[in-house]
């Protein structure tokens, strides 16, 4: 019977695992087009298999175009703010009416009716109408990252409209069509106009096609499938045999005596310093001889390699470790990849000795592995959304960086603590690591608003602390999280030496976070971070009748806080903090409209990972919003979710989130007695819920040090 149970559902996964594979080698191009990219010609009627250039009768311009074999050009208006700088009507009979537009480096957008209701191929947002005033199909023609293509690269054929048999009149019959062209002159946005055009004519002269014209992403979710499958039906067994396999034992060494880890400590002292000089120099062969060194640390004690990590996320944005005399390597992808090997080679060398794991050491529990395996799901549906996407080699790095690597990095992290000799002490390692890391790019940044020699930007009238990241913002995003984190412990901790240690790092990233003026900070982290610790420490001294010294230190931060941005009221930033009509509040609101009309578009599979920027300022980009193009995520966790991965992305993630924070707030009930337990889980708690308000008007998740600090808050418990 056992048999059986293992069998059937390893025979499906292997079938699963075998469709899959033909499906996406079906898909996949494979083949050239030796007849693609039909040319246009002028055509005096629109029909069904038409391929019509721009010189064609059937077309009607408004004055001031310049039509010729390569395009159709319209001229500059009076006021291009106002009225568009031409319009084309004409009328066509068929199913599906196609444009072959020339996006570029360039600000221009297209509205577009077909019998006087919105093209129903393009985006339609609520409220953005033609010159008109009537409801129409929209799209931008910006995107600068085909501005250095060739021609014929640059093209883009567009289905605009396809006509409903059921709603609409007969596909037969003629349908009037209006173009309206805003700015784009001397760009040629127009190139051609195609009904009902044969699948080849859409693609470019010896382009490869796949044999079979489906998407991709049914191929990968059988794989995944099959893969799940196996794994979880074949672990096991394999477990259990690698279990009764005989391997030879080395006892000449004990990896937890002192010597071994007083090695491992000179080694990762070594190694920090030659990796930080090597860094800093730019001398690769200085960096490769402190990783190793660090590596080496990490085999005798894994956790050295974790901290040295997490001491160094808030430096991946900007740094990364010159190991090769030609290339540089990215901190996080050392980092979680370098912690797998360290840990993998650790267990190997316990292995051999014949240590076993030690006694006492703590298990996962339910709500950790439900988070791990929630974590896996998003891992996998990432992957499968990076396939049929605009870019998939960007889709697909994303999901390495984010997704994968945080997949690995909560392994890992399990692996180092369950695997310790001393899981208390290595889990305060690792704490150490993680805010002395956050402490130092604050003091980074603080430097340089002080001397004026960098890490400031200048915005609405003050200058706001960046440190080593691109925007005020994303620093303000990690130290939404470790602040928390850092200011629990210096409220709650025992041993006043210890809160004075803790209250000093606060202090430092308490000031840069101020200092970045960040409006999701202020108004939303700083609320969130404040009443949680309030409302924890009032139950914590509720339970065990001590003393409110902590809430009274809580209350003077807070005001001390406040004091130091009294002299920055009158700056242009907080007068418009809630300012709608313009500036950064209007914006997001433009913004949010579009991403919603994104998240429409594409329910179930969204755009896919790192596709955000392409589709909103390619497609959706409103006319009121153009000041500001390149934005990457749509600045709301809801949406950021579901324009990323879809609707199932959307329920896995807050389902990720919720088991998680149910996890933090269990091990907080659980631990009121010890008090440096709870201090530390309630700094989590806060720094998760700092981090979803935050998240509500940013980033929330998306970033390699955001999502690996998400899995980090969601096992800290495992040291327990």
């Amino acid at each position: 019977m056992q048999s059986i149970r293992v069998r059937v559902p390893a025979a499906i996964g292997g079938a699963a695992l075998a469709l899959g594979l033909l499906w996406l080698a079906l898909t996949s191009p494979l083949r050239a087009c030796a007849d693609c990219g039909a040319t246009l010609t002028p055509a005096p009627r629109l029909t069904s298999g038409a391929l019509a250039s721009v010189e064609s009768p059937a077309l009607a311009f408004s004055p001031g175009w310049t039509v010729d074999a390569n395009g159709a050009d319209p001229s500059e208006p009076t006021d291009p703010f106002s009225e568009p700088s031409g319009v084309i009507t004409f009328t066509y009979a068929g199913d599906a009416l196609w444009l072959l537009l020339a996006p570029g480096d360039y600000w221009a957008y297209l509205y577009a009716t077909v019998d006087d209701r919105p093209a129903n191929r393009l985006v339609n947002i609520p409220g953005n109408v033609n010159s008109l005033g009537a409801a129409a199909g929209y799209r931008t023609l910006l995107a600068p990252e085909l501005a250095g293509a060739p021609e014929d690269r640059r093209l883009r054929w567009v289905e605009i409209h396809r006509h409903a048999q059921r709603a609409e009149a007969p596909a037969s019959s003629a349908h009037v069509v209006r173009l309206e062209f805003w700015r784009g002159w001397g760009q040629k946005p127009l190139r051609g106009v195609a009904v009902d055009p044969p699948t080849h004519a859409l693609h470019r002269p010896g382009e490869r096609l796949p044999v079979l014209p489906a998407p991709q992403w049914p191929g990968a979710l059988l794989m995944m499938t099959g893969f799940w499958l196996l794994a979880a039906t074949l672990t096991p067994t394999l477990k259990a045999k690698l279990s009764r396999s005989p391997l030879p034992r080395l006892r000449q060494f004990d990896l937890s005596s002192p010597s071994w880890q007083r090695g491992a400590w000179i080694a990762f002292g070594l190694g920090a310093a030659l990796t930080i000089a090597g860094t800093a120099l730019d001398r690769w062969l200085l960096a490769p001889a402190g990783v190793l060194l660090l590596a080496a640390a990490g085999v005798v004690r894994p956790a050295l390699w974790l901290a040295a990590l997490l001491f160094a996320l808030p430096f991946a944005y900007a740094v990364d470790l010159p190991l090769l005399p030609t290339r540089a390597l990215g901190i996080v992808d050392v980092g979680v990849l370098g912690g797998a090997a360290t840990l993998a080679g650790h267990w190997a060398l316990r292995s051999l000795s014949g240590e076993k794991r030690p006694p006492g050491a703590p298990s996962l529990e339910g709500e950790q592995r439900a988070a791990l395996w929630l974590l896996a799901l998003i891992g996998s549906w990432a992957l499968i959304a990076s396939l049929d996407v605009w870019y998939p080699a960007l889709a697909l790095r994303e999901w390495r960086v984010v997704f994968l690597s945080a997949l690995i990095f909560g392994g890992v992290g399990i692996g180092v603590v369950r695997l310790s000799w001393e899981p208390a002490l290595d889990r305060q390692l690792l704490v150490a690591g993680w805010l002395l890391g956050a402490t130092t790019v604050a003091l980074i940044g603080l430097w340089g608003y002080v001397s004026g020699q960098g890490f400031v930007s200048a915005a609405e009238g003050v200058r706001r602390v960046q440190a080593l990241y691109d925007s005020p913002n994303n620093l303000a995003l990690y130290l939404d999280r470790t602040l928390a984190v850092t200011l629990s412990l210096a409220l709650f901790v025992e041993g006043w030496r210890r809160r004075v240690f803790w209250g000093a790092l606060a202090a430092v990233q308490a000031l840069a976070w101020l200092l970045t003026f960040s409006k999701g900070a202020l108004l939303l982290a700083a609320p969130a971070m404040a009443l949680t610790l309030a409302a924890g420490g009032v139950w914590m001294v509720r339970r065990r009748r001590a003393s409110l010294k902590p809430l009274l230190a809580l209350g003077a931060f807070l005001l001390l806080a406040a004091l130091v941005l009294t002299p920055f009221l009158g700056a242009e930033r907080f007068q418009r903090l809630l300012d709608f009509e313009q500036g950064t509040g209007f914006l997001r609101l433009q913004l949010w409209r579009s991403a919603w009309a994104m998240a429409l578009d594409h329910p179930w599979l969204g755009v896919g990972p790192d596709q955000f920027l392409y589709h909103y300022r390619s497609v959706y980009l409103l006319p009121e919003a153009w000041q500001e193009p390149n934005l990457n995520h749509p600045h709301n966790f809801v949406l950021d979710w579901w324009t990323r991965l879809g609707l199932v992305g959307l329920l896995l993630g807050v389902s990720w989130w919720g088991v998680g924070i149910w996890g933090i707030w269990r091990w907080l009930r659980g631990s009121s007695e010890q008090r440096d337990e709870a201090a530390l889980a309630l700094g989590c708690l806060a720094a998760a819920f700092a981090a979803l308000a935050h998240g509500l008007i940013d980033v929330s998740y998306a970033l390699p040090e955001l999502m690996l600090t998400w899995t980090l808050l969601f096992h800290w418990k495992t040291a327990r």
